[in-house]
């Protein structure tokens, strides 16, 4: 675009430039320094052209803009030569003024620019064009050099510039306008030819399968489909080369008993041009795929299909060794919690067995302390095995406060002021349990606790959830330790469950209050594990 706008203006220019000279009878009036000024005009508009089309080789031109653009320039100059304010280039007797001559090298130097540009862009030219264009600016270079030496403008120096002028003009005609005629897909679909085939490597490379289909109606129903193309990973899942499958149908493909697989799911996409995924069996094979549908044209979609047989046989089985183990510490649990009930059951006969002195006391309490501290670890793995057991949602915090308020009569008497109003957390389904045991951890060594304080705050990477109280708080030596399984002998598991509940789904909780001030628990809540509804 760019070039066809500078020739047209350029040559506008020379065509003037020859009318110019004495011997043509058109401009009367004017001397040689009028044809020399149109010369460097049109010289000054050409260079600069071919400086500046490197810069939109790979950008869309608007040509409405780019003609007036050029329409202006050229207008422009044209009227300052024959206004008499463009400076002069020849005087009749002296020959060539020093602006031509710096002018003409000005030229050359940005001749050279636009050569060193051009090759920086040499890859969105074919061999045979960059050498034509090569070939035209240094022509053109010697041209202008030619023009710098020159007192007549009818001598052997002014000749042998326009020979070279000619030359220029010829490569530029057979590299920009011959070629782009003749071989116009070769310059146009360069870039396009590269593209596709690092798109075909990647087709043909692909892990998954991918066949490209052709839909079949008739009466404006989906009835069949036709294979145009798949890659070798997709024809290997089926036991076939490409050749054998494309060009067939999927009624050739897989018999005429029934419909062909999937034909509903593509009659879905085709209908709400959206995509589509779901996973297939294939017997007698019992192969496991997962199938992504989606459309490529009107009347064409395509299939990607992966292989996820080891996947699936994977899982299955980690489910079933999940259940195994799962019954296993049931049992045990079920086993251990007997025998515990057969110890507080003989602590309470020993107590009547042996003389009440302080000395006995003392060892049946420990007794007891030990059975409890059996006891809270068994129901540790009760919840720790329901962790991850189904899958996470988004959960309101307010309203799981509220709830465990509600339900358990030992939190009743907190107040609650509570500032998180509609905010939602994605995370485990045993999120209540960790605000229940925040609360308790709050009853329980908070001492003077009376009110519980929740709110957020939205922060660059996420959102910090903030669980308050108004207790003793937590000493500098805990904070490090408290997370940690067994952290006192009985009650230790509470704030290491909370942890793992919370981690499940990228949540860190950490303990920030003072000590005297009260406990202050944060919960880091990652981007999007958060929603305000």
């Amino acid at each position: 675009m760019l070039s066809f706008f500078c020739v047209c203006a350029t040559a506008s220019i020379d065509l003037l430039h020859t009318l110019a000279y004495k011997g043509m009878n058109i401009f009367i009036g004017y001397d040689a320094n009028l044809p020399t000024q149109l010369w460097i005009a049109a010289r000054y508009l050409e260079a600069v052209t071919f400086l500046i089309a490197p810069f939109f080789i790979a950008r869309r031109v608007n040509a409405g803009i780019t003609f007036w653009g050029f329409l202006l320039v050229t207008a422009t100059l044209i009227t300052l030569i024959f206004s008499g304010y463009f400076p002069a280039c020849y005087i009749e007797g002296s020959g060539l003024t020093a602006f031509k001559i710096v002018s003409e090298y000005v030229i050359c130097l940005i001749l050279l620019g636009a050569m060193a540009l051009l090759s920086q862009k040499k890859a969105y030219f074919s061999r045979d064009v960059l050498l034509l264009l090569y070939g035209a600016l240094i022509a053109t270079i010697f041209s202008e050099l030619a023009f710098t030496s020159y007192v007549s403008v009818y001598g052997p120096a002014n000749y042998l510039g326009h020979i070279f002028k000619i030359v220029a003009f010829a490569l530029i005609y057979q590299a920009i306008v011959v070629t782009g005629l003749q071989r116009p897909f070769e310059i146009l679909f360069r870039n396009l030819s590269k593209s596709e085939k690092k798109y075909r490597a990647l087709f043909e490379n692909m892990d998954e399968g991918v066949a490209v289909c052709e839909l079949i109606r008739h009466e404006n129903d989906i009835t069949d489909y036709r294979f145009i193309d798949v890659n070798f990973r997709y024809a290997a899942m089926m036991g076939l080369t490409p050749e054998d499958i494309i060009g067939k149908t999927g009624t050739d493909m897989y018999g005429n008993a029934a419909s062909p697989p999937h034909l509903k799911y593509y009659r879905t996409v085709a209908a709400s041009g959206k995509t589509v995924r779901f996973n297939a069996l294939y017997r007698p094979e019992m192969k496991y795929y997962t199938v992504s549908v989606f459309m490529v044209d009107p009347d064409q979609l395509a299939t990607v299909v992966s292989d996820i047989t080891a996947l699936k046989i994977s899982e299955d089985a980690l489910i079933r060794a999940n259940k195994k183990l799962q019954l296993l510490t049931q049992v045990t649990r079920h086993d251990i919690n007997n025998d515990l009930s057969l110890a507080y059951a003989s602590i309470d006969l020993l107590k009547g067995a042996i003389p009440d002195t302080p000395e006995t006391n003392e060892i049946v309490g420990y007794l007891r302390e030990s059975i409890d501290a059996i006891n809270a670890k068994i129901g540790f793995t009760r919840s720790y095995e329901q962790m991850g057991s189904q899958k996470p949602s988004w959960q309101s915090v307010s309203s799981i406060v509220r709830n465990i308020r509600k339900e358990d009569p030992r939190f009743s008497s907190l107040k609650v002021e509570d500032s998180l109003g509609s905010l939602e957390i994605f995370a485990d389904l045993m999120l209540p349990k960790v605000f229940a045991n925040l609360m308790d951890n709050s009853i329980r060594h908070g001492k003077t606790v009376s009110t519980i304080y929740l709110y957020y705050q939205q922060i660059g990477n996420g959102c910090r959830i903030i669980y308050e109280d108004d207790g003793a708080g937590v000493s500098v030596e805990a904070k490090a330790r408290i997370f940690e399984p067994s952290y006192s002998k009985i009650h230790g598991f509470g704030l290491f469950l909370i942890r793992e509940i919370l981690l499940l789904t990228g949540i860190e909780i950490t303990e920030e209050g003072e000590k005297g001030k009260g406990a202050k628990f944060v919960l880091h809540v990652p981007q999007g594990g958060y929603r305000i509804m």
